[in-house]
């Protein structure tokens, strides 16, 4: 599998940090701090700003402006020309408020570790979505091989990442969303059969393909399906009991 390129942006954002003269670096004092504290260290910004950077999978000039994205000196950090900047700044007042809802209603039985973040929704991709919520527009806009195509371009660069479900179930569970509406009973097959491509002895794929199949009335077809699928989990009762519910009718 294609290993993704992104991590590589963190490293760069540290290593970039880490390499410019004191005088080029971020500023000793800031202004225009509108949420964070504004006697906050430097150590403690940077500290923020990297957290940033890593759970949306960006660098510092997708908030701040810059006439070089290399050059720390060129950076205006307080310059609010950037959209980014106020959408950043509107979120981080969210999970101060969620935060602080879960304290009051939680309480005690509150983990330490239940804290709420950036990463949380975004996972380390600029978009916080679902890989449905990446798939079904496309497919939707330009067709099923696009989603296709699309499905590949992420699973490529995004492999391995917390940003996109690749996992089994996720294009099983898409497919199934898709299937209830009748004119995507096509492109749910081809979400499905491409699944197999992944993962070839998915039993639940065959039988969320069998469901297509008993969907448009075509019972022979669902059960080869069917069928598939038990050879792969003899011990699936769901299966072995929708088989014969299937069986059933078609007598």
């Amino acid at each position: 599998m294609t290993q993704s390129h992104r991590p590589a942006v963190f490293v760069a954002i540290a290593l970039l940090v880490a390499a410019m003269p004191a005088g080029a670096q971020i500023p000793d004092k800031f202004t225009n701090l509108e949420v964070l504290p504004k006697d906050i260290t430097k150590p403690e910004l940077v500290k923020v700003m990297r957290g940033f950077a890593g759970a949306l999978g960006v660098r510092c000039q997708h908030c701040h402006f810059t006439h070089d994205p290399e050059d720390l000196a060129s950076f205006d950090f307080a310059s609010d020309d950037k959209d980014a900047k106020q959408i950043a700044r509107s979120m981080m007042k969210m999970v101060g408020q969620i935060n602080t809802t879960l304290n009051t209603e939680i309480g005690e039985a509150r983990p330490e570790h239940l804290q709420v973040g950036c990463f949380t929704c975004h996972h380390g991709n600029y978009n916080p979505e679902t890989l449905e919520e990446a798939l079904v527009p496309v497919l939707k806009k330009d067709g099923t091989d696009a989603a296709v195509a699309r499905y590949r371009e992420l699973r490529t660069e995004y492999y391995g990442q917390a940003a996109y479900d690749f996992s089994e179930w996720s294009l099983i569970q898409i497919a199934e969303n898709l299937g209830r509406d009748p004119a995507q009973v096509d492109a749910a097959r081809a979400l499905l059969k491409l699944n197999l491509e992944f993962y070839p002895e998915s039993a639940g794929t065959y039988a969320r393909m069998g469901e297509t199949y008993v969907a448009a009335g075509d019972t022979t077809t669902a059960l080869t399906n069917f069928d598939k699928a038990i050879k792969l989990a003899p011990e699936d009762q769901w299966i072995k009991r929708r088989v014969d519910m299937i069986k059933g009718k078609k007598k």
